[in-house]
């Protein structure tokens, strides 16, 4: 308890959001991905929200990692880069360790698309 397990992210500022999601994989994973997924796009809660979220994928491997990661320093971010497999950070969603939309909807693009699993949790 304690900490909140999410995916990368970040406000776009004059990034568009493929540079946005390179730049926050480096800074809080540690990773230099040489490829990004557009995914999808979504509002949170359309109506009363108009920030629109861009979901990515990429693929890496241990190769990819140039440094620590753990954040920007100067935003106040303390990050652990963690590894889960799919059906454990599965179970956090029912357990609230994971309580970020972001990271439910990918955990669940993952499952169907990526695992081809047919289960929510």
């Amino acid at each position: 308890d304690g900490f909140l397990l999410e995916v990368p992210a970040g406000m776009l500022d004059t990034d568009d959001p493929e540079g946005c999601i390179r730049r926050e994989i480096m800074e809080e994973t540690g990773f230099q991905v040489t490829k990004v997924n557009k995914l999808f796009e979504a509002f949170s809660t359309p109506g009363s929200v108009t920030e629109k979220l861009h979901f990515f994928a990429a693929p890496f491997t241990d190769a990819d990692r140039v440094s620590d990661g753990g954040g920007a320093q100067h935003e106040g971010e303390d990050i652990e880069v963690l590894e889960i497999p799919i059906d454990e950070a599965h179970a956090m969603i029912w357990t609230g360790q994971i309580e970020d939309a972001k990271t439910i909807l990918l955990l669940q693009h993952a499952a169907f698309q990526i695992f081809k699993t047919d289960k929510i949790a």
